[in-house]
């Protein structure tokens, strides 16, 4: 799955803002200028990417650890990848025609 995010106008921190203002609302003392910078910190590109990045290696994970359970005799994680990349493939194969 592909996320394309616009950063041209860049992307505002409002979660980390309404967390700030509840935890003040809730604590009733006010943070400085400068500790509210220290805690909201706006999002750049590495960010956005380095999220997408962490998502495809979790669901990827789980994908294999599904096949390393769900398969008899595959006992480790690269067996699994590779199990689970070779059926994909041959999928993809079938799928496109490539065998009969």
């Amino acid at each position: 799955m592909c996320v394309l995010v616009d950063l041209s106008d860049g992307i505002k921190p409002t979660a980390d803002t309404r967390m700030l203002a509840a935890m003040e609302a809730a604590t009733g003392s006010l943070l400085s200028d400068a500790e509210r910078a220290r805690i909201v910190q706006p999002v750049d590109e590495l960010t956005v990417v380095n999220s997408g990045l962490e998502e495809t290696m979790i669901t990827a994970y789980h994908a294999i650890r599904e096949t390393m359970a769900r398969v008899d005799g595959i006992s480790d994680l690269r067996t699994a990848a590779f199990h689970l990349a070779l059926g994909r493939v041959a999928r993809a194969y079938i799928e496109l025609g490539v065998f009969p």
